[in-house]
């Protein structure tokens, strides 16, 4: 059973009989301990590399999203591991994570089936996210008694140097918005609407993209104003839905076709995917020929942002975006202190205060001469 196998089965959303044996099946150590690895080595005992990556991925209660995020890296290691010729997982060290890592560093056209973003050299955020995955997938190894010992677990991943936090601005949300208006004016009232209160819901809320495409309607509760979301390591947390984000949802919610469990649909009544928002964003961002940096990710920093500006609470933040740690909660706070750094600088400029106090004593001066004369 190959990494795509298992992806396929849980895609699909098998249940019943067939779905329950290959949890069996991924939950038993040994299951498939016949199994001929397509690298070359055969088990002695235990998983190969592919089966491991198999059973990592297969587990219960990892997210689509987590799953996507892992399984990328996850195949780009197989690959690798492939081309090296990598002995069998209980052979497998730390100068092969250094390898990989180097490999993943170095090289521009890194994998056969890469996406054009892979054929530029990687940034030093990209290195730590493929060390920290590998370290990840070798811990759960141990943990399950996979492996019997981590050879990954003394090493220390520097932690990446992310980009600045560069929210949309003001002007930048008012302009989409108002977009989304004239499109629901001009003939196309559902996709108008709907791309309202998609946009509402993202800079009222600061939810990610995931979160709002898994929302489903049973999760929106009218009376409380809130909905329920399922972030990052499957935890949920409720959200207020208020004021003019409320109105745009009432309002999508008008014209939205019947029947379905998820909240957003396209024009035909289909599931609407996250990939199809963001294309909707950067379409209104090139209509408006606005910045076309970022995407939908900058309008939770906008709402992180200007949370803390209107006097928002640090750790009330941390718990609305769904952090574990005030780490990242940080960074939007630094922001906006630098921000208003900025701003207030003409008002406590040394140099423009020099030049103020010497007109004001030459004023004093000329004055006195004046009084005297």
């Amino acid at each position: 059973m190959t990494i795509q196998n298992v992806n396929k089965a849980i895609r699909d959303n098998k249940t019943g009989e067939e779905g329950q044996g290959l949890f069996n099946i991924l939950e038993t150590p040994g299951a498939l301990k016949e199994t001929k690895m397509e690298n070359g080595s055969r088990n002695n005992g235990g998983p190969g590399l592919e089966e491991l990556i198999g059973r990592f991925l297969g587990r219960r209660g990892i997210t689509e999203g987590s799953r996507d995020y892992y399984e990328n890296i996850l195949n780009n290691l197989l690959w690798f591991s492939r081309k090296e010729e990598w002995p069998p997982l209980r052979e497998i060290g730390r100068e092969h994570y250094r390898d990989f890592l180097h490999y993943v560093g170095t090289v521009k056209r890194r994998w056969p089936y890469g996406k054009r973003m892979t054929y530029k050299e990687a940034t030093p955020a990209t290195i730590f996210h493929y060390g920290k995955v590998m370290k990840t997938l070798f811990s759960w190894a141990e943990r399950e008694e996979y492996i019997e010992r981590n050879p990954l677990e003394r090493i220390k991943t520097e932690r990446a140097h992310y980009k600045e936090v560069k929210p949309y601005t003001d002007e930048e949300v008012t302009v989409m918005l108002k977009s989304c208006d004239e499109e629901a004016r001009t003939g196309f009232r559902f996709r108008g609407l709907r791309n309202k209160a998609i946009i509402s819901m993202f800079v009222s809320t600061g939810m990610r993209l995931e979160e709002l495409c898994g929302i489903q309607l049973q999760d929106f509760d009218s009376r409380m104003q809130q909905v329920k979301v399922l972030g990052k390591g499957s935890k949920e947390r409720l959200l207020p839905i208020n004021g003019e984000c409320l109105k745009a949802l009432r309002r999508y919610l008008d014209v939205r076709q019947p029947g379905g469990r998820v909240l957003w649909k396209t024009d035909e009544g289909g599931e609407l995917a996250g990939h199809s928002i963001q294309v909707m964003i950067n379409r209104l961002k090139k209509r408006n020929q606005l910045d076309k940096d970022g995407g939908v990710h900058r309008f939770r920093h906008y709402f992180a942002t200007r949370y803390l500006e209107a006097g928002g609470d640090i750790n009330s933040l941390r718990l609305l975006l769904g952090h574990a740690t005030l780490s990242m909660v940080l960074r939007y706070s630094q922001f906006v202190q630098v921000d208003r750094a900025l701003s207030e600088h003409h008002k406590f400029d040394p140099l423009d205060k020099l030049y103020s106090r010497r007109t004001a004593k030459r004023r004093e001066d000329y004055s006195e001469i004046v009084h005297r004369r």
